[in-house]
């Protein structure tokens, strides 16, 4: 076999035990200081690339930030510019309408100054009229005010008088009830039966005098209060009959007299608002015209004010707008230079990606170096154990090793290139290849191999059409909002939200899946025995987070449930406490504890599968069997056994507190 048929440096000649020790060595340092480069290199891109990522972010956050801002001044802006139109609209009108409305303002005013004229000398001889007929009230009023002074004075001295007979019949009484006692003093035992009852008769008949005097006397005073009143009712009828009259003639004489004073006053004041009106929107004064109203002057000069407010807010809103313009313009140079920056980014991550395969890939054959090396430094070291006895083959020995190592290398050479002709005829051609030089077994597994893999290939080869076309219709989809008018509604959507997030798994995944194809069909001549894939653990670890992360919030799931689950049996077992008076409490093996709120220190235990009870109240309950076999036994009602020993356990609670 010849040299140049090999492609490892190992072909041309065998080294000495020492110094493949000393390149094993060597070689172990070169690929852990490699690791190790790789990594500190691998983390300070990840360090760099987190930055970028957070100052990209930040950057588009201000950047909506300034549009939103700018977008809402230019329709403040706006909305202010077709505000101020409107009121200069309104103004031209109204100088308009103003100078339509001023001549026939004043031919107006000069008939109804007419008018004015002509009322004002009226309503004063009305006025005269109607100061003529209050001072004639006032003095009938002052003289039915003497009447009632008279009437007054009258029923005064008749008060008088009934209060001095009163007094009469006072001292008359006194006088009689002093005539008796003295009878009754000088009468003694010596009187006869006859002039006693003579006494009684004659007492009784005065008793009954002096009563009927009392009852008249009352009876006068009554009369007399009722004559007093019906006086002063009648009085008071005639007084209100003739004020009614005058009353009734002064209001018919008034009523038209008042109907043509009010008129003439709304007229009065109609013709004043007019013209404070016109005087307020004319320009030039006249010299018999009256001052303007405050109200309408203040409302004016607050107009005046607004009117400068919003010329001075108008020009304000206008160098704000220029200014949002300048700041526009720079915002839109600094999204250009971070667009630029994106775009160098991008492509740094692209370099970098392309160097950490390169890396990779030279991990990998720096592995596979290390194993042949440390193959051959096992199959060196029997050797170097016993140097007497193998001095003499040590040369035989290499030759073979040699030799071997030679006819594998072209084996794995050949094996290569005709595993790459397959894959490049996709097994039209498997015939015409030659039969490996290797067992039957071995060819076997890697022609189904091959198919799985063809087959696999296939399958993501139909995947990568579909999403193709779903990337042209999305494409075509995107070209038509973009085409769209920018004036339209902006659609907000999370960036971590869930549909997101299960299509950058699946498209991680399909990552995955398909390096591990591309390293399968590239790495397919060397054997399985002895190596794997780098792709194919990165594809199973993925797998395995995936499930971790199901098996996560599977557990939170669970978690959450049984936190629900416990609430709400804390929440069962309190309110059949606070209705039935037992606290439940399930046990193993089907057995339920029940604690009577009552006693606290009592339960009572039932076996749900053996249909047994268990208790400590019988020390409590004096009818505890009799209950027990009443309720229970005979009738096989549970409920009505425990109501009865928690109504007799309160009725002992209520005795213990009394």
């Amino acid at each position: 076999m010849s040299d140049s048929t090999g492609s490892s440096p190992f072909l041309e000649r065998p080294m000495s035990p020492d110094s493949t020790q000393r390149h094993a060595v060597s070689l172990k340092y070169r690929m852990n200081a490699m690791q190790n480069e790789f990594e500190i290199e691998k983390l300070s891109l990840q360090r760099e690339l987190s930055t970028l990522d957070k100052k990209y972010r930040t950057n588009l956050d201000e950047l909506e930030k300034a549009l939103g801002d700018t977008k809402y001044l230019y329709d403040t802006n706006t909305e202010l510019e077709s505000k101020v139109k409107a009121l200069e609209e309104q103004l031209s009108e109204l100088k308009t309408t103003q100078d339509t409305q001023s001549f026939i303002l004043r031919q107006k005013l000069a008939e109804k100054e007419r008018d004015i004229e002509q009322l004002r000398s009226e309503s004063r001889s009305k006025v005269s009229e109607l100061e003529n007929k209050y001072q004639n009230s006032k003095i009938e009023s002052e003289s039915s005010k003497s009447l009632l002074k008279r009437y007054e004075e009258e029923i005064e001295s008749q008060n008088r008088q009934l209060k001095e007979l009163q007094s009469a019949v006072a001292q008359r009484d006194d006088e009689i009830a002093s005539i008796k006692a003295s009878r009754v003093v000088m009468a003694h035992h010596n009187y006869s039966t006859e002039e006693l009852a003579e006494l009684t008769t004659l007492n009784n008949l005065l008793e009954e005098q002096i009563k009927f005097s009392k009852t008249l006397e009352k009876a006068n005073l009554e009369q007399a209060n009722e004559l007093k009143k019906l006086r002063v009712s009648r009085d008071s009828y005639q007084f209100l009959l003739s004020e009614n009259e005058r009353l009734k003639t002064r209001q018919e004489q008034q009523g038209p007299l008042e109907r043509q004073v009010q008129d003439l006053e709304l007229e009065n004041i109609n013709l004043q608002s007019q013209l404070s009106f016109w005087n307020s929107f004319s320009t030039s004064k006249d010299e018999g015209t009256k001052t303007r109203p405050e109200e309408i002057v203040k409302e004016w000069t607050l107009l005046k004010h607004e009117n400068l407010g919003l010329v001075n807010t108008n020009s304000k809103l206008q160098l704000d707008i220029n200014n949002v313009k300048v700041l526009n313009d720079e915002l839109a140079l600094e999204r250009n230079q971070l667009l630029e920056i994106n775009k160098n980014y991008e492509t740094s991550i692209l370099n970098l990606k392309k160097l950490n395969y390169e890396i990779e890939q030279q991990k990998l054959l720096s592995f596979e170096e290390c194993k042949i090396l440390r193959n051959q430094l096992d199959n060196l070291l029997p050797i170097e154990d016993n140097p007497e006895d193998h001095n003499k083959e040590n040369a035989g020995s290499l030759g073979d090793l040699v030799e071997n190592y030679k006819n594998k290398t072209e084996d794995l050479t050949n094996e290569l290139k005709r595993l790459n002709e397959e894959l490049m005829t996709r097994g039209d051609a498997v015939s015409s290849f030659k039969k490996r030089k290797t067992s039957d077994d071995i060819a076997l597994n890697y022609s189904q191999r091959l198919n799985e893999l063809q087959l696999e290939n296939v399958d993501l080869n139909r995947k990568l059409t579909a999403s193709l076309e779903t990337i042209a219709m999305l494409e075509t989809k995107v070209t038509k909002l973009r085409q769209l008018d920018q004036k339209k509604l902006r659609i907000m959507q999370l960036r971590d939200n869930p549909f997101s997030k299960d299509q950058l798994v699946k498209r991680k995944q399909l990552d995955l899946l398909l390096k591990e194809n591309k390293d399968l069909l590239a790495g397919g001549a060397i054997s399985h025995q002895h190596s794997v894939p780098r792709s194919l653990y990165d594809r199973l670890e993925f797998d395995v987070k995936q499930l971790e992360n199901e098996i996560f919030k599977l557990n939170k799931k669970t978690t959450r449930l049984r936190e629900v689950f416990n609430r709400k049996s804390l929440e069962f077992i309190e309110v059949v406490n606070s209705l039935l008076g037992f606290k439940m409490e399930f046990q193993s093996d089907g057995k339920v504890k029940m604690i009577s709120c009552y006693k606290p220190e009592k339960y009572l235990v039932a076996d749900l599968h053996h249909n047994s009870l268990k208790s400590n109240l019988q020390s409590d309950i004096d009818s505890w069997d009799a209950l027990l076999e009443e309720f229970v036994v005979k009738r096989g009602q549970m409920p009505g056994f425990l109501a009865s020993v928690t109504l007799q356990l309160w009725e002992k609670q209520q005795k213990s507190l009394d």
